[in-house]
C-alpha cells in the first residue's frame, strides 16, 4: 500500500507541518509507505513527482486553503480539513487503506468529496486562501520598511526621515510598494478559490 498526502493551512506555518508529521508517523505505525507534500509558508517541499502519483494508491490532502488536484485525476482522493489531519491521521489513513474514498474526476465532483468539502465553511476557505498568498507581501513589506528606517533614518524634529538621494530610500519605497500589492493579491486569491483559474480573468 502505497500512500500519498498533502498538507497546507491558510498561514502556512504550524499547522501544515504537524498535520505532516502526524500523517508520516501515523503511516509509519500502521506500516503504510507514505509520502507527505507540504505547501507552507516558504512553498513546496517534499514534492510528489509524476511516477509517485502514477504509483500510489490513495491520496489524502488535509488542507485549509485551495490545492490544486488536476495532477490526481483519476486516483482515489480524500479531501479533509488540515485539523483532520492533525488529530485523526490513522482515520484517515485507515479510510485510504479500505478504499472508502472517491476518485477524483476534474469536471464533476463525486457526491462524497462535495459532502466532505460542506463540512468545511466556504467563505472561510476562500477568505484564508486569498490571506494565506498576502502575507508574505505584508510581512516582506514591513520588513523592508523597518530596516530602512532602521539604518537609513536621520532624527528629526518629525521623526526618523530617509534622505530621498539615499539608498535607503529606494528601500523603503519598494517596501510600500509591497503594501500596495496586498488588495489586489487579496482579491485575486480569494477569486482563485472560488472559480479556479477563471476566477483571475476580472
Amino acid at each position: 500500500m502505497k500512500l500519498l498526502a498533502i498538507t497546507s493551512c491558510p498561514n502556512g506555518i504550524a499547522h501544515t507541518y504537524m498535520a505532516a508529521e502526524n500523517l508520516q508517523k501515523a503511516a509509519d505505525r500502521m506500516g503504510v509507505q507514505m509520502k507527505v507534500e507540504t505547501q507552507g509558508g516558504i512553498g513546496v517541499e517534499n514534492e510528489l513527482t509524476e511516477q509517485e502519483i502514477r504509483e500510489a494508491d490513495a491520496i489524502i490532502i488535509a488542507a485549509d486553503r485551495s490545492v490544486n488536484k488536476d495532477r490526481f485525476i483519476g486516483k482515489k482522493l480524500l479531501a479533509v480539513g488540515v485539523q483532520e489531519g492533525i488529530r485523526k491521521p490513522e482515520e484517515l489513513i485507515q479510510k485510504a487503506i479500505n478504499g472508502d474514498i472517491p476518485v477524483y474526476r476534474s469536471a464533476a465532483k463525486t457526491e462524497a468529496s462535495a459532502q466532505t468539502e460542506k463540512k468545511q465553511n466556504p467563505i472561510y476557505r476562500h477568505l484564508m486562501n486569498g490571506v494565506s498568498f498576502m502575507v508574505p507581501f505584508i510581512v516582506v513589506g514591513g520588513l523592508l520598511i523597518a530596516v530602512a528606517l532602521t539604518l537609513g533614518g536621520e532624527k528629526t524634529p518629525k521623526g526618523l526621515v530617509i534622505p530621498d538621494e539615499s539608498f535607503w530610500k529606494t528601500i523603503e519605497q519598494i517596501g510600500a510598494a509591497s503594501f500596495s500589492f496586498m488588495i489586489p493579491i487579496l482579491a485575486g486569491y480569494i477569486a482563485y478559490s472560488i472559480a479556479d483559474k477563471p476566477g483571475l480573468v476580472p
